[in-house]
Formats: structure tokens, C-alpha cells, sequence
């Protein structure tokens, strides 16, 4: 295994460790099921999952949807390649 590989290895297993701790770490967990109201176009409070995710957390909507989208578009600019390595149209 060379330093490129060990490094992409390591920043793998490091986003993991992250991303464990932060859904595993100091959550409370509900101790029995509970109903979850998903949209309510006509609430008049914010207790919708849908209605509490698009106010607090728009931006971030937003930018994973430009993000995935650039994704889609560069895969697709990479599968309609005519050889393998090369780059460009």
C-alpha cells in the first residue's frame, strides 16, 4: 500500500469515527414509539419534520442539491468519455 492509499484510507476511517460519535453520542433516544407529523400544509404551528427542516436548515438543502447535481453532471460528463484517462470531450 503506497502514501496515496494510506492517506485515503485514513481520511475514510477518520469521517467514520466522526460520523459515529455524532449520531451515537449524547442523543436521546425516544423510549417508545412515538407518531411524527411529516407535512402539514395547513399547520399553524412548526411541527412538521418537513416544515421544521426547510426553515432551520434551507441553506443546507439547497446546497446539497447544487452539490448533487454537479455530481450527476460530472458523472455523466465521465461515463460519455471515448477513452479511459482522457479528459475532456
Amino acid at each position: 500500500m503506497n502514501a496515496r492509499e494510506f492517506l485515503v484510507v485514513l481520511a475514510a476511517a477518520a469521517l467514520f469515527l466522526v460520523m459515529a460519535a455524532s449520531f451515537l453520542g449524547n442523543v436521546n433516544w425516544p423510549s417508545s414509539p412515538t407518531s411524527i407529523p411529516v407535512y402539514d400544509p395547513n399547520a399553524t404551528s412548526n411541527n412538521g419534520i418537513a416544515n421544521q427542516m426547510f426553515e432551520g436548515f434551507a441553506i443546507t438543502i439547497i446546497l446539497i442539491a447544487i452539490l448533487l447535481g454537479a455530481a450527476m453532471i460530472g458523472g455523466v460528463y465521465l461515463a460519455k468519455m471515448d477513452e479511459p484517462g482522457k479528459v475532456g470531450p
